[in-house]
């Protein structure tokens, strides 16, 4: 079985950690010293007879800074460590609800220290937003069937794909307990982030811009002697 590929290597697209840009990442910088150039892509390093490391560099082209990944093998399982920056910038709405809000920017602290927390906060913070639009019904499992069917098509199909990197069926406990502590699969704590932006971004962000503009073209049909717009 071939490896996953790591997240912001050279070549591949994604969303920057320090800028947030979407970008296709360049090739990595070369570190000089008195050795001369050091180009760190991969770097390998032996820490056992079938445990294994790889390090990755590149940079964004938006932004210009450097990022750097650990590609981990532990045990037969592979998982990836995001270096530099430590923590990925992920800056929230306040038209967020401050609790989801505030889970939200704790997974996303915790990520690069434990993957196992930061999918636990996710979950937490999917369920009661789920919760909070109106899927409250059953468990995480049974909300995000219910919210699926609601959802554009590319965000339906990304949430759940929750269910399926998170391995539910595998894994009840992930959707009975959301809050418990439990291995993740590669990959799952950063795709619950990324998840959680894309439906802040259609429950909360958008119609809160949607009704702004409403506003300011009421107060100017207000002006003009004409009646608002109508209310569906």
């Amino acid at each position: 079985m071939s490896e996953p590929e790591p997240p912001y290597s050279p070549k591949s697209s994604g969303k920057c950690p320090h800028c947030r840009e979407i970008v296709c990442f360049d090739e990595p910088y070369q570190i000089r010293g008195s050795t001369g150039a050091l180009t760190v892509h991969p770097d390998y390093l032996r820490t056992g007879i079938d445990d294994k490391v790889y390090v990755y560099s590149s940079k964004c082209p938006s932004c210009k800074k450097p990022i750097v990944t650990a590609q981990i093998t532990e045990g037969g399982k592979t998982s990836f460590r995001l270096v530099h920056p430590f923590n990925v910038v992920r800056p929230v709405s306040n038209d967020v609800p401050t609790e989801i809000r505030n889970d939200f920017l704790e997974a996303a602290a915790v990520l690069s220290t434990s993957e196992k927390a930061s999918a636990a906060l996710s979950r937490r913070c999917l369920q009661n937003l789920l919760t909070d639009v109106g899927y409250s019904k059953g468990d995480l499992d049974e909300q995000i069937k219910g919210a699926i069917k609601d959802l554009p098509k590319r965000l339906g199909e990304n949430l759940d794909a929750v269910r399926t990197i998170g391995n539910f069926a595998a894994h009840p406990i992930k959707y009975k307990s959301t809050g418990e502590i439990v291995d993740v699969e590669p990959q799952e704590a950063e795709w619950d982030l990324n998840v959680l932006e894309g439906l802040f971004d259609h429950f909360y962000i958008k119609p809160k811009e949607e009704e702004k503009k409403r506003e300011k073209l009421d107060a100017k049909l207000k002006e003009a002697g004409k009646p608002p717009l109508k209310k569906v």
